[in-house]
C-alpha cells in the first residue's frame, strides 16, 4: 500500500524538523562543553582537580535528585546490566579527570585538537578488540589523523608532558563510547546520567578529603556552574542523538574545537598557532572521513 503524497511531503517536513532540532541540540551541547572546560581551567588555578572532579560530579548529581525523589531510588536506578553501568561511570570519571588535569597546564584548543583523536582510537579498538572488520581507507583515516595529534602536541618540540595526559583520555574516552553504545541498547540516557553523577560522586567524596580546600563563595559558584555545564551538555547530547544518526550529527561536534579557541583566546589569552590549527585541521578531517566511511559501510551491509 502506497504512502499518499500528502502524508510523504509531511513526514518529509517532520523529519527535516526533527534533524535541525537535533543539530541545534548538538551545537548547543558544544557550548556548555566547552563553557565546562573553560570553568575547570579556570578552577584548576586553584583547587586540586580531585576536587574539581568532585564539584563537576556532586552538583550534576544533585540536578538529577528530582527525577531520582520523582521515580524513587529503585525504580531510578533499575537496569539489567549495573555493573556495566557502574564501570561506564568510572571510566566517565578517569576521563573527566584526565582532561581536567591536561588543561590546566595546555591551552584549550590543544587540549580538544587531541581528544577528538576518539573517533580513530574507537576504530581501532573496535577491530583489535571486538573483531569488527576496518577496511584500508579507515585505518589510512585513522593514520593520518594520528599524524595530526603528532603536529599539535610537537614531541619532538616543546611538547608538555601534559599532552599525554589528554592522549590517555582519548583512549579512555573511546572506550567509554564503546560501552555507551552497548548500554544504550537497555538503558534510557537518564539512568545512565544517573548512575554516571552517582559513580563521579561516591568516588571523589572519598578523594577529595586528601586535597580538600575550603571554597570561597566564587569558588562554590564554579564548582556548581561545571556540574550544571556537565549536566546539561549530555542531556543535549542524548536528546539530540534521539532524532539523528551519528553520521549526521558528527560534522557540528567538531564545533568545540571553534569554540574552545574562542574561550581559549577572550578568557586566558591563549592564541593557537599555525601549527596547532594545522593539526586540528588534520584531526577534524580524519574524524569526518571515519564517520563517512561508517555510514557507506552500514549502508552497504543494509543492502
Amino acid at each position: 500500500m502506497s504512502i499518499p503524497p500528502s502524508e510523504g511531503a509531511s513526514a518529509a517536513v517532520s523529519q527535516a524538523r526533527r534533524t535541525l532540532t537535533a543539530i541545534g541540540l548538538i551545537v548547543a551541547m558544544t557550548v556548555s562543553f566547552t563553557l565546562l572546560d573553560a570553568t575547570a581551567k579556570y578552577a584548576t588555578q586553584t583547587y586540586h582537580p580531585f576536587q574539581v572532579v568532585w564539584g563537576r560530579y556532586v552538583f550534576h548529581f544533585l540536578l538529577l535528585l528530582p527525577i531520582m525523589l520523582r521515580k524513587g531510588p529503585l525504580l531510578a536506578f533499575a537496569t539489567a546490566r549495573p555493573g556495566l553501568n557502574l564501570a561506564r561511570g568510572l571510566m566517565l570519571c578517569v576521563v573527566t579527570l584526565l582532561f581536567f588535569s591536561s588543561i590546566k597546564y595546555l591551552p584549550l584548543v590543544d587540549a580538544q585538537a587531541i581528544s577528538f583523536i576518539t573517533p580513530l582510537t574507537i576504530v581501532a579498538i573496535a577491530h583489535f578488540v571486538l573483531g569488527q572488520k576496518v577496511g584500508p581507507r579507515r585505518w589510512a583515516a585513522v593514520a593520518i589523523g594520528f599524524l595530526g595529534v603528532l603536529i599539535v602536541i610537537r614531541p619532538t618540540g616543546d611538547m608538555h608532558w601534559a599532552a599525554l595526559l589528554c592522549l590517555g583520555m582519548a583512549l579512555t574516552n573511546s572506550v567509554y563510547h564503546l560501552v555507551t553504545r552497548s548500554l544504550a541498547r537497555t538503558d534510557s540516557s537518564r539512568v545512565q546520567l544517573l548512575y554516571a553523577g552517582l559513580t563521579g560522586t561516591l568516588l571523589f567524596s572519598m578523594l577529595v578529603p586528601f586535597v580538600w580546600v575550603m571554597p570561597d563563595a566564587k569558588g562554590w559558584l564554579l564548582l556548581a556552574m561545571m556540574g550544571t555545564f556537565g549536566a546539561a551538555g549530555h542531556y543535549l547530547m542524548a536528546e539530540a542523538y534521539a532524532r539523528a544518526t551519528p553520521a549526521i550529527l558528527a560534522p557540528f561536534t567538531y564545533m568545540q574545537i571553534v569554540w574552545a579557541s574562542v574561550a581559549g583566546a577572550v578568557l586566558f589569552g591563549h592564541i593557537p598557532d599555525s601549527w596547532t590549527i594545522f593539526g586540528a585541521a588534520i584531526v577534524m578531517v580524519a574524524g569526518l572521513y571515519v564517520f563517512y566511511r561508517e555510514r557507506v559501510v552500514a549502508r552497504e551491509a543494509g543492502k
